[in-house]
């Protein structure tokens, strides 16, 4: 090989060359590309190929000069890396070239390859299993959380109370600060909940009726969410102007048919209750074991990651934020720093996946394919044809695949670790 080098391993599978090129070369490809220029040059005052080696130098030493440079540098780099057996997967980063005239071109060239995993630990772990168990309690709280759901909200003569919601105008009466821009707030309502009023409402306004007038002192906290108001201390003149109360839907039989044709009583849709919080609480199990086997891989098989995955990946979910905002303003610095710490471990998991599905012989079949494309019909009321021609439509076909390998995968290691109760 005509080139002298030196490779160093930097992190993140970073590999940085620097790279000679001997003088004796630059000189021979400066005589190449003159006189193919002084074949082709048309210069005023000689005819084509006439042109005096002197005048095609001064004339074109410059075009020349970039020529050879471009041309010597990419040869250079290719050979070196074919040599040091690098497949890079990123475009070559130049730095630092040195290139003058009667001298070797010294450059630095830095590249990312791919990942090199090896897998040191892909089952015999240890999973906790949280409990399937569905109590009594657990179906009486969804059901008063249907019920509240349904609660309509009636107008009150009484005093309020906890729970109530009421309507007031307020008028800004102190505020030193000039904290609040506007002075008036009209038809303003207030949940009088401890989860989510702040104290000084809770504490004026529960027991008033409509009508009522009252000035209230709010002190918000430092840490408060609208941070124009945090630390501030306002007052109010707050005017009642109606109090309305939760009134649960009536429990008939147009209320149970809300929940099915077969359901005749508050027992009937509380055994569906029950059915929809095992089903749910096996969904959460198995989404629990998922991400502990995730963790458990990634930690046990541990390799240098390319910066250009992480950003690459980034870029998807910033072009995401910026279809929902359409058009609207957003911070992509904190977008990337939020979702950084996820796109590792997706990206991990996805290589690691991929990887032990390579040394097990794991593979998906057609018929894999057409088992969960019938799920998928099953679950959305579909034929299963159109649910294939729905998936092809929206070129989901290959994410299907994915999903169907990363099953796959799983199981083999859940079913080669032991998993105990919670």
């Amino acid at each position: 090989m005509d080139y002298t080098y030196k490779m160093s391993e930097e992190m993140n599978c970073r590999r940085v060359f620097d790279i000679e090129i001997p003088k004796e070369k630059v000189a021979a490809k400066f005589e190449e590309v003159f006189k193919m220029l002084k074949k082709e040059a048309k210069v005023p005052g000689f005819r084509p190929g006439k042109v005096p080696m002197s005048v095609i130098k001064s004339r074109f030493g410059k075009d020349a000069r970039a020529e050879v440079g471009e041309q010597l540098i990419q040869d250079a780099f290719k050979e070196v890396i074919q040599d040091a057996n690098v497949d890079p997967i990123s475009q070559p980063v130049l730095s630092e070239v040195d290139y003058k005239d009667d001298e070797p071109i010294k450059f630095t060239a830095s590249i990312e390859i791919a990942p090199v995993i090896n897998l040191e630990k892909t089952i015999g772990f240890t999973f906790t299993k949280k409990s399937e168990t569905i109590t009594d309690e657990n179906v009486e709280e969804a059901y008063k959380a249907i019920l509240h759901m349904q609660s309509s909200l009636e107008l009150s003569d009484e005093p309020a109370k906890e729970g109530d919601f009421i309507t007031v105008d307020m008028k800004k009466i102190f505020d030193p600060e000039n904290r609040l821009k506007k002075d008036e707030f009209k038809n303003f309502v207030i949940e009088l909940s401890k989860d989510t009023a702040l104290p000084a409402f809770m504490d004026n306004l529960i027991g008033v009726k409509i009508g009522d007038e009252k000035d209230i002192v709010v002190e918000y906290s430092a840490d408060y969410a609208e941070k124009s108001l945090a630390g501030a201390k306002l007052g109010y003149s707050v005017k009642v102007t109606a109090v309305k109360t939760k009134v649960a839907p009536e429990i008939s039989e147009d209320f149970f048919k809300g929940f099915g044709e077969d359901v005749k009583s508050v027992e009937d849709i509380k055994g569906k209750i029950r059915l929809d919080l095992e089903a749910q609480r096996r969904k959460e199990i198995q989404e629990d074991l998922r991400d502990q086997a995730i963790k458990s891989i990634i930690t046990h098989n541990q390799f240098d990651l390319p910066q250009s995955f992480i950003e690459n990946y980034l870029d998807k979910i910033v072009a995401d934020f910026r279809e929902q905002q359409k058009g609207g303003e957003f911070d992509e610095d904190k977008v990337r720093s939020t979702y950084r710490a996820m796109a590792i471990r997706m990206i991990r998991w996805d290589l690691l996946m991929h990887e032990i599905a390579k040394q097990e012989g794991i593979k998906v079949e057609a018929e894999d394919v057409d088992k969960w494309i019938e799920g998928f019909a099953d679950s959305y009321n579909m034929s299963k044809d159109e649910a294939r021609a729905a998936l092809e439509r929206s070129g989901k076909v290959k994410e299907v695949r994915e999903t169907v390998l990363e099953a796959k995968v799983m199981s083999y290691i859940l079913d080669n670790s032991e998993i105990v109760d919670e």
